[in-house]
């Protein structure tokens, strides 16, 4: 196996430059068509493909569906009333191949703000990382994770962090990018009461640093 670097993401960042956003694929070859195979896409889609020892991959991208970024309470609270907030600060992911899967793992960062009635203490909430196929938007894998903040007397903000258990999906060729996609987000934000029908999910706008979280 050979990991993937990890790419830091910025929130802030992101917010700025959605529009700009996009895959990044590497020039290399459908594997299929470097051995001489002549499946369709629909049959590639379908079917996973042993890689070879030390295949690289390139790594899917995160994207966080609209209001999924932040959890208030109490919920639906106007700016003066809130207590606490939840926020995604950075994240980002490191994928290996093992056989016919690649092994996705996300880290978040992530803070605790208080808001004007708020109180020092210890905040929570409860983190999803799934991933997804493209091309149908089915959900291969996913986790869930409770993340808790704390706030010291004297202070506006407490951290946490979480690094996910690798999520597992079939080996398509070297280019996962483009048949993947991986999703965070709070549960019982913004994003769970929207109607179902509206498109509700950011993408992530590449960035040139890439780097290893300590």
């Amino acid at each position: 196996m050979m990991p993937r670097f990890f790419t830091i993401l910025s929130i802030s960042a992101l917010t700025a430059g959605l529009a700009a956003g996009g895959a990044r694929a590497f020039d290399i070859p459908n594997p299929l068509s470097v051995f001489g195979g002549d499946e369709t896409e629909q049959q590639k889609s379908d079917r996973p493909v042993q890689a070879a020892p030390g295949a690289a991959v390139d790594c899917p991208e995160i994207l966080i569906d609209t209001g999924a970024a932040t959890l208030r309470a109490p919920p639906g609270a106007d700016n003066s009333s809130v207590r606490y907030q939840l926020s995604l600060l950075h994240l980002a992911r490191e994928c290996s191949v093992s056989g016919d899967q690649i092994l996705i793992k996300v880290g978040v960062e992530g803070a605790a703000v208080l808001g004007p009635t708020g109180q020092p203490g210890s905040f929570s909430g409860t983190l999803k990382i799934a991933a997804r196929r493209q091309k149908d938007e089915s959900i291969l894998a996913s986790k869930s994770y409770h993340v808790s903040a704390s706030v010291p007397a004297g202070a506006a903000r407490g951290e946490f962090r979480v690094i996910s258990e690798p999520l597992s999906v079939p080996y398509l060729g070297a280019q996962a990018a483009d048949d993947y996609e991986i999703l965070v987000g709070f549960e019982g934000g913004a994003a769970d009461k929207a109607a179902p029908a509206q498109k509700r999910r950011k993408r992530h706008a590449r960035t040139p640093t890439e780097a290893s979280p300590d």
